[in-house]
């Protein structure tokens, strides 16, 4: 099952992009079990983590893109749908994970400078 939520953001959302005049984001849905529980006991899927065409978390030859931005799924229940980058520059400090060659490969269309 799959619901929208809302949510307040407080301060700058960051996001990933080193150029933010070229883009393009598509949305796809992630399963609130396949994020992972941080330190703090919470589920958020960090921006810039590379995400299969089928929305699970990986660094090969399946990279489909990367995510947008935070996506806190602390409150979510089942699925949620995300801002995924398929195409444009993006800033390789804000990654939480480098890339593989594959994935790079993969994703044609990401450029990190």
């Amino acid at each position: 099952m799959s619901r929208q939520y809302s949510r307040q953001i407080f301060g700058v959302n960051e996001n990933i992009l080193a150029i933010p005049d070229n883009f393009v984001n598509v949305p796809l849905k992630v399963k609130y079990d396949d994020v992972p529980v941080d330190s703090n006991g919470k589920r958020i899927l960090k921006a810039g983590t590379i995400l299969s065409k089928t929305g699970k978390i990986v660094n090969d030859g399946t990279a489909y893109g990367l995510v947008y931005e935070n996506v806190d799924f602390t409150t979510v229940v089942g699925n949620e749908t995300v801002p995924v980058t398929i195409h444009g520059i993006i800033n390789g400090k804000k990654l939480p994970t480098a890339p593989s060659a594959e994935a790079l490969a993969a994703m044609k269309q990401i450029t990190i400078i």
